[in-house]
């Protein structure tokens, strides 16, 4: 069983991604994806994790080097990550999910509406945490052939 910390749109929120790093250390992810908004934000919680980070590049991370897509295989899921602007997903979640189909995934991971989203598009399941700036995040666990994704709120989770 692997288990998948996802956030996106942290825009320099540290409270939040303090008690986001607690969080990560207590539900004892594999890796955690960040979707963008802001790199800075990726690379300092980076820096205290003791397990892989995969981050992407928003469209408020203008000066930015980092890849705009990233992509990760966990047994049988392939897994894309992106913002989302790119694929307009503020207009609806179709070109998102061909754009997965695309590149050979079955899970797309995004961020940039900060409106918390997991359900299927065509063959894809589609996961938005919400915006990290309001508590939001969430949770995929891969257990053999089954994807269960999670929405959670840190306002929410006080001592659970």
């Amino acid at each position: 069983m692997t288990r998948l910390g996802i956030i996106s749109d942290s825009h320099d929120r540290g409270v939040w991604l303090e008690r986001y790093l607690d969080e990560c250390k207590k539900r004892r992810y594999d890796a955690v994806f960040h979707l963008g908004d802001l790199c800075s934000d990726a690379r300092w919680l980076e820096r205290r994790l003791d397990i892989p980070l995969i981050s992407v590049a928003g469209n408020c991370d203008y000066y930015s080097d980092k890849a705009r897509m990233a992509r990760a295989n966990y047994g049988k899921h392939r897994i894309v990550a992106v913002h989302g602007h790119m694929q307009d997903v503020k207009y609806g979640y179709e070109r998102l999910s061909y754009y997965a189909e695309e590149n050979n995934a079955t899970i797309a991971l995004f961020g940039h509406t900060h409106r918390a989203y997991a359900g299927f598009v065509g063959g894809v399941l589609l996961i938005n945490p919400g915006a990290l700036m309001d508590g939001r995040y969430a949770e995929l666990t891969l257990d053999g052939d089954r994807a269960v994704p999670m929405l959670y709120d840190l306002h929410d989770r006080r001592d659970d």
